[in-house]
């Protein structure tokens, strides 16, 4: 009997020499146009984002390119890998500092405090009168450094500054927090942003000398209520520019306004555009750094969170799927810091197996499939560089468009922002959805979920902008 390669006279050389010839660029091409037998190729093989950016069929490698920084791998606390975030959001105290622990327990190195009221929510969360939850939030952190980040709306920003009173009594300062001071995302879904306070709170917060970050510029909102990917971005980079405004005007460095800043993202089931949105977003905060005159730009610290708008109520187990691919894009773009929405969110508070599979999503990726191991790998791959550029172009076209009608909070006044959200929404709205307008099932299963979501939230939990995409045809 032969030994292995050995089978019928084969070996490993049997594929070189059967190899196709190699083929440049404009030779891929005739054989394309040919497979094509008279069909447009612009028509055919080239389709456009929702900001009108071409992605072509296929692109040259693009040498020299630099690997972009992100800031996780100078995290000491998460090594190589990027913060395995979890959401405690159950309103029930008891049950949800168990579903803290399990989750610290089982692969989670961050945790989510989202409180009700916060864009982030999405109808659950803690209410906002449960401020003695940070004292044992802290003294857990204590015992062992995890990182925290605080969803909760400008209207409740003096949680901040309790949470730090509580972490800094408890002697939990050793990793990082993330404070998600923003008063834009509040004044954009309906609110009171109150932006002139944000000054004075951000520099008492900087001054208890926390790793992490103080300030949010957060996209989700607008990415949720329907905003393409170089709104989104653009909307960030206004944010930015006005809170170094408001912090310039109280003596803060824009250096040390930077590096108290966060960028918060969504991250969807679109793999190429999500990986070139987090590299865009490097791109365009490193922009926005040298126009400030910083000689050592700092690399952006970026929160990725899966997102809302592409969850369905029908047939919820694809969800896992889209959650999949916006885990694998946001960590292979360089997100330094991952939330999911568990599969079930759109139905109801979700149960243990839903959040153990929401934190699974990240920890197999990482422990498994090794992803966090690799710094930048889309890096040189033509069609994700030439993504991450034109995304970047076009947000910083959008973001001085921002500007010179005075600035995100004038934008939003006037309802420009809105008018663009919405107009990007209209653009995409009858897009299909696998599992609800494509091959839904027959009968759907059974779901389990803790209790329903909250419905009586005011305006401002259900802003103008976030209309109910979810499951929507």
């Amino acid at each position: 009997m032969p030994g292995n390669g050995e089978r019928d006279g084969m070996d490993a050389s049997i594929l070189k020499d059967a190899g196709f010839a190699p083929l440049d660029e404009a030779g891929w091409r005739r054989l394309a146009e040919k497979a094509l037998k008279g069909a447009d190729f612009e028509a055919s093989l080239v389709s456009h984002s929702d900001d009108g950016l071409a992605i072509r069929p296929i692109y040259s490698r693009r040498e020299g390119a630099v690997p972009l920084a992100h800031s996780h791998a100078a995290t000491p606390h998460a090594g190589d890998a990027w913060t395995v975030n979890q959401r405690r959001d159950d309103a029930d105290p008891v049950r949800a500092r168990a579903q803290m622990a399990d989750d610290l327990e089982n692969g989670a190195t961050g945790i989510a405090l989202v409180f009700r009221g916060s864009a982030a929510a999405h109808g659950t969360g803690i209410a906002a009168g449960s401020e003695t939850a940070f004292r044992k939030t802290a003294a857990a952190r204590a015992a062992a450094p995890f990182s925290l980040r605080l969803e909760a709306g400008f209207a409740d920003r003096a949680l901040a500054t309790t949470l730090a009173r509580a972490l800094a009594e408890a002697g939990a300062q050793a990793a990082p927090v993330h404070f998600g001071l923003d008063p834009f995302t509040t004044a954009l879904a309906g609110g009171d942003g109150e932006s002139g306070a944000l000054a004075g709170l951000a520099r008492d917060l900087i001054g208890f000398g926390f790793s992490g970050s103080v300030l949010n510029a957060d996209g989700r909102l607008a990415h949720n209520a329907g905003a393409s990917e170089a709104l989104e971005l653009a909307i960030i980079a206004a944010s930015q520019a006005e809170s170094l405004r408001l912090l310039d005007a109280a003596g803060v460095a824009p250096e040390d306004a930077f590096a108290a800043t966060s960028l918060s993202l969504a991250a969807d089931q679109d793999q190429f555009l999500t990986t070139a949105k987090m590299r865009a977003a490097r791109l365009v905060h490193a922009r926005m750094q040298a126009a400030c005159g910083i000689s050592e730009p700092r690399p952006a610290h970026i929160h990725a969170e899966t997102s809302w708008r592409m969850l369905t109520r029908r047939d919820p187990e694809t969800n896992i799927l889209r959650n999949t691919i916006a885990v694998f894009s946001a960590g292979t773009g360089g997100a330094d810091e991952i939330t999911v929405l568990a599969h079930t969110l759109a139905l109801g508070v979700p149960d243990p197996l839903a959040r153990r599979i929401a934190r699974n999503t990240q920890v197999v990726l990482i422990t498994e499939s090794n992803l966090a191991h690799v710094a930048d790998p889309a890096a040189g791959a033509g069609g994700i560089e030439a993504l991450t550029e034109g995304l970047a172009e076009k947000a910083w076209e959008i973001f001085t468009d921002i500007e010179r009608k005075g600035g995100l909070s004038a934008a939003i006044a006037s309802g420009a922002i809105r008018a663009m959200v919405e107009a990007a929404r209209a653009a995409r709205k009858a897009r299909p959805i696998v599992g609800t307008t494509l091959f839904p099932l027959k009968d759907e299963r059974p779901v389990t979920v803790l209790g329903p979501l909250d419905e009586t939230a005011p305006a401002g939990l259900r802003p103008v902008l976030l209309a109910d995409c979810v499951g929507a045809a």
